[in-house]
């Protein structure tokens, strides 16, 4: 029986949380569809390339539809289930209320790994083509003044991290260039500013540090050090800037690891970016408890009104996430209580609503 119940309830949550994500994903695709609408008539843009720029945009927004569905999906399926009894003939043939919750959790946890794995894989492919888009068709920018904080390999092996990279004039500000031999580090250079000669990099202002097994040799102050190795065009580099949200998890772990060990900028705010990758998905988990528990007291309240509270939980949900957030990457807040402040807010009310119901 028990397994037939799980059965049911997980088949029961299935339609109503594809309407709900559908519904909520066409509401939030209300304002970019605007700015899309405005481009097309004010500014002359043509229809094929604002339309490639809503569809890269969309999934970015997509990413909030989760756990506005899952919320209002459990909310809507426990109501029903209350208002048609189904709930107290299952209490009172011995079920209590924290186990019919339990194919409501598991549904959550696979709408939480579905959600993560399109944060993940789709989100960061599709902002870093919307912007792009945005940027030379819509802006119609041939590059920006400067990117920033670019990271990659170069031609001779070094790891060459720029804060600044200004394409057009083929120079970069703040770089830092780091050689490795059998995985140990064996020379750093620094340098206040580079410039691009049309083959290689010179660096001014540079220090130059080399490192044996166990020792470190003084470092040598160069004016202008040639970098012939160096071949990467000021274009390779700008491209290599990424912002957090056009990164996935992993590449933004990397980069935070890089930024640690050199040293090379304040990676609060990233980390804090970086948690919010994981505690986003996770707010399905807790959405999903706190619709059941409001479905079954409420349940006289009918879909519209189940819908107007599910607003007002994600309006709260997301002011409390916006504050967080920002004292977090201001360093008011520790990096993991910032991300996931409000989770665990949300987690106290639903148990604080389970416990009652269970009381």
């Amino acid at each position: 029986m028990i397994k037939t119940l799980d059965i049911y309830i997980f088949r029961q949550l299935v339609l109503p949380f594809l309407f709900g994500f559908f519904m909520f994903a066409t509401v939030i695709a209300i304002d970019p569809l605007m700015s899309a609408l405005q481009n097309i008539v004010n500014e002359n843009i043509p229809i094929t390339v604002v339309l490639r720029w809503f569809f890269f945009r969309l999934p970015q927004d997509m990413v909030f539809t989760f756990p506005m569905s899952v919320l209002l999906t459990s909310l809507l399926v426990f109501g029903r289930m209350s208002k048609d009894s189904e709930t107290i003939a299952l209490r009172a043939g011995g079920i209590n209320f924290y186990r019919i919750l339990v194919p409501v959790i598991a549904f959550a946890l696979t709408v939480t790994f579905i959600s993560f794995l399109f944060n993940e894989l789709v989100v960061p492919y599709s902002n870093r083509r919307a912007n792009e888009i945005r940027r030379t068709e819509i802006l119609r920018l041939v590059e920006p003044e400067a990117t920033e904080n670019s990271i990659m390999r170069a031609s001779d092996g070094a790891f060459v991290y720029a804060r600044k990279v200004f394409e057009n004039s083929g120079t970069m500000e703040k770089i830092l260039l780091e050689y490795y031999e059998e995985g140990r580090l064996a020379r750093r250079i620094s340098g206040a500013t580079a410039r691009w000669n049309g083959t290689f990099w010179i660096l001014e202002g540079a220090v130059d540090q080399r490192y044996g097994a166990g020792t470190m040799a003084s470092p040598t102050v160069v004016p202008v050090l040639p970098l012939p190795g160096v071949r990467e065009t000021p274009g390779d580099f700008a491209r290599q800037s990424k912002k957090p949200n056009e990164m996935s998890y992993t590449e933004l772990q990397e980069r935070i690891a890089t930024y640690e060990r050199t040293q090379f900028m304040e990676t609060t705010p990233l980390r804090v970016d970086l948690a919010l990758k994981t505690s986003l998905p996770f707010a399905s988990f807790f959405f999903a408890i706190i619709g059941a528990a409001f479905g079954l007291t409420h349940y006289r309240s009918g879909a519209f009104i189940g819908f107007g509270v599910s607003i007002v939980i994600i309006f709260v949900y997301y002011v409390v996430m916006s504050l967080a957030t920002a004292m977090g990457k201001s360093g008011y807040l520790p990096v993991m209580l910032s991300a996931w402040l409000q989770n665990i807010l949300f987690a106290g009310a639903g148990l604080w609503l389970v416990s009652r119901i269970n009381a």
